[in-house]
């Protein structure tokens, strides 16, 4: 468990690099749809990547800024959390639409996270934080987007989406988005956490220096 707990992000990226490699190898056999929705699938796997690894200060911007909590090191976001609930939403909540194309409204939702994600990270959070980047923000513009967009053109272009689908879409997005991030967060947090984040991935939002780093396997 501490294996997974300290390096999913980089298992992440891996998995993103060989799914690119598939596609370049076999994306000329592959539906138009498929391909979309496997680059959706790699742009949440890059977007975690760049929020706990690289540059990956995610934790103390949402700890210290967001929640200005007293110990922005494990609460109420903590390393044991935010591998459960970045898991299921990349594995969960991504990869799904991947294995049942013709389903619009599942492959609808996760492209709605994306395009909200710019509401979090490239307005609310930086104005949060006085930035104008924050961990994150970067898979927003060059993959959500882009992937996001070319998404909904195919599915309208090839009048592939009902009424149902935008509205089943809309109302999973919202769904998963509270049972992943707001409930998930609440069920996850202990103030006592022993699984903390490192100084790097608290980055500028770092804590005392008498602050003991502990990551006791459990």
């Amino acid at each position: 468990m501490k294996f997974l707990r300290d390096y999913w992000q980089d298992l992440g990226i891996v998995v993103a690099f060989f799914v690119c490699i598939g596609l370049l190898v076999n994306g000329s056999l592959m539906p138009e749809i498929e391909i979309i929705l496997w680059l959706s699938f790699v742009a949440i796997l890059v977007h975690q990547f760049e929020e706990y690894r690289w540059p990956g200060y995610f934790g103390g911007l949402f700890n210290g800024v967001i929640f200005r909590s007293e110990h922005p090191e494990r609460y109420p976001l903590n390393t044991q959390s935010a591998m459960i609930i970045n898991l299921g939403i990349a594995y969960l909540f991504y990869l799904l639409p991947v294995f049942v194309p013709n389903l619009i409204w599942l492959g609808l939702a996760p492209v709605f996270m994306g395009f909200f994600q710019f509401i979090w990270h490239g307005i609310f959070a930086n104005i949060k934080a006085r930035t104008i980047y924050n961990p994150g923000l970067g898979a927003v513009l060059l993959f959500h987007f882009p992937i996001g967009g070319w998404y909904i053109y195919h599915i309208v272009s090839y009048n592939l989406a009902s009424a149902w689908d935008w509205i089943l879409g809309s109302v999973y997005f919202v769904i998963a988005a509270y049972i992943f991030i707001i409930k998930g967060n609440m069920w996850l947090k202990d103030e006592h956490s022993p699984y903390s984040f490192s100084p790097k991935q608290l980055g500028p939002y770092n804590v005392s220096p008498n602050t003991v780093w502990v990551d006791e396997e459990i």
